[in-house]
């Protein structure tokens, strides 16, 4: 009778303890590794944003660690190939090509998706080994593949124009894939800042190469961005477009006050 009634109470010590679970529990998804894989990848794009390379990498392998640990295939593949492209952006070709051959494995041994990241990091390796024409045509590829991806679609085009090389600009085209980005983030369904930060840098940069008359305004746009998501080191390459522009036509007194700009905001990069 004591055994019976001590396993009486066994039983109801133990559905007591499974139903008062967590709430992840209760969903049957435990999610803790997968906020600090997030969060240290975060950490790391915001760093690879800053040029701040070393940290970047260093938190991208802290964001790994989370991620295996749960098991995380994608997100693994992912950090694989945000890793490799620290390594190219270094020059360290045997490096990436290490990182990008880890995620085709977890993509061919474990059905990990993602095929199309890694080929994109794949044109920019291809582009960094001075194979720019093949660079294109991948980017160019990359951009059909996402034909129903608008941020992404824009994103491969613009690779592909800067994989080329190109000296002449379809202007009409810059500015409309650029204002559908702007209206994406004014409706607040940007998905990546970065496209926006990419197109709107290089709308400046093409601009002032190409005399464009339409550099001042896109340099002003540019400044207006990057001093919005603090990046210092996007602001001082602004302010080199800005000298390079006034020096370009002739205006001394903006082309010496935007240098007086470019040194003090150089001065103050806490790197």
């Amino acid at each position: 009778m004591i055994k019976l009634a001590c396993t009486v109470m066994f039983v109801m010590f133990a559905l007591i303890n499974i139903g008062c679970s967590s709430a992840p529990e209760k969903q049957y998804r435990v999610t803790k590794y997968l906020e600090l894989a997030n969060t240290w990848m975060a950490r790391g794009d915001r760093k690879r944003q800053e040029e701040k390379l070393a940290l970047a990498l260093s938190n991208y392998q802290t964001s790994y660690k989370y991620a295996n640990m749960r098991n995380d295939l994608t997100l693994m593949g992912i950090l694989h190939l945000k890793q490799a492209t620290i390594y190219i952006n270094q020059n360290r070709f045997e490096q990436a090509l290490a990182s990008i051959d880890k995620a085709k494995a977890l993509h061919q041994y474990e059905g990990a998706d993602i095929v199309l990241p890694i080929r994109s990091v794949e044109a920019k390796f291809t582009n960094a080994l001075g194979k720019a024409s093949l660079a294109k045509n991948m980017a160019n590829e990359l951009s059909v593949e996402y034909k129903n991806d608008i941020e992404k679609h824009i994103y491969y085009r613009w690779l592909g124009w800067l994989y080329s090389g190109e000296n002449s600009w379809d202007w009409e085209r810059v500015d409309s894939d650029l204002n559908t980005l702007k209206q994406l983030k004014s409706n607040g369904t940007l998905s990546n800042i970065e496209i926006l930060s990419f197109a709107i840098y290089y709308n400046a940069k093409w601009r002032v190469q190409e005399q464009d008359r339409q550099a001042r305004s896109a340099i002003d746009m540019a400044l207006a961005h990057f001093s919005e998501l603090e990046l210092t080191n996007r602001i001082k390459a602004c302010y080199v477009l800005a000298v390079q522009w006034y020096e370009a036509n002739g205006d001394k007194d903006k082309a010496t006050y935007f240098s007086m700009r470019l040194k003090e905001i150089s001065t103050n990069m806490p790197f």
